[in-house]
Formats: structure tokens, sequence, C-alpha cells
């Protein structure tokens, strides 16, 4: 990976967390970030993790600029810019299995937990994506989700 990349990338996570804080009740919402877990296979890197008494929020931050082409069950995805198209894993596979590497290490029912996808940068989307994949609105989009789930006490423990 170069380093222009891995800035972009790691510019991309930063606006994620300031996002979340700027705009979700911290005294409900309680946010992880650059999170580690142990896998079967090794360790998986989440980028942000809301906890809250409404569900565990598993966020993949990406930040792009071009067109981004992609469905929900395509292993990869296009991103094409003038004159370039890049290929990128499948976000929603990749956050897929950092829910199934949470969910595992704290022993929670899938039910329990929340996958988003949040685009930064100046992308658009050229396919229809599905609701928990976005340029905007995370906040609201989490804030949606009023079941609750968690007691306080599990809240903590999470």
């Amino acid at each position: 990976m170069s380093l222009s990349n891995f800035l972009k990338g790691w510019v991309g996570e930063a606006m994620g967390a300031a996002a979340h804080w700027a705009f979700l009740d911290k005294s409900i919402y309680h946010q992880l970030n650059n999170l580690t877990l142990p896998t079967r296979n090794g360790t998986t890197q989440i980028d942000h993790v809301v906890v809250s008494k409404y569900g565990v929020f598993v966020i993949e931050a990406k930040n792009i600029n071009g067109w981004i082409f992609g469905d929900e069950r395509s292993s990869q995805w296009s991103i094409v810019k003038p004159g370039r198209k890049f290929r990128m894993q499948n976000p929603l596979h990749q956050n897929y299995r950092h829910v199934k590497a949470i969910a595992e290490f704290l022993g929670l029912p899938d039910d329990r937990l929340h996958s988003l996808v949040m685009f930064w940068g100046e992308c658009e989307f050229k396919t229809d994506m599905p609701r928990n994949v976005m340029r905007t609105g995370y906040a609201t989009y989490i804030k949606g989700f009023d079941k609750v789930l968690f007691t306080d006490q599990e809240v903590t423990a999470i």
C-alpha cells in the first residue's frame, strides 16, 4: 500500500469518527475506533464500532474519489476515475467478516449487530446501493434503530 493510499484511508476513518461524535449523543452511543480483534485466521481491523442499547453498529469507512459500481453479491466493486478503473473488495463482504468476528468475540447473536458502510470523498454511486451503504446520513441511520436490544449494564459490559 502506498503512503498516499494509507493517508487517504486514515483521513476517511478520522472523518468517520468525528462525524459520529458530532451527531450521536455520547451518553447513549459509545464509540470504539480502529479496533483489532483476534480471529481464527489471525486478526481483523475494524474501523468503527458504536455500542448502544439499540445494538452494536459495525462500520467500515472508505475514503474514495470517483464513480462507484457494485452490488451486494459481487465479490469486487469498481471505482472509475477519468482514464482509470480500479477494483476493490466488496466492503459489505469485508464488514460481514467484521460483524462475525465481533459476534463471536462477544458471544452475541447476529441480530444484535448492524453493518454499515460509509463512503467519504468525492464519490458517486452509479448503481443502487443497499440502505446500509451511504455517503451521508450515518448518524441518522444509526439513530433510526429504536428497538432496545441491551440493558445499560450489557452496554457497559460490551
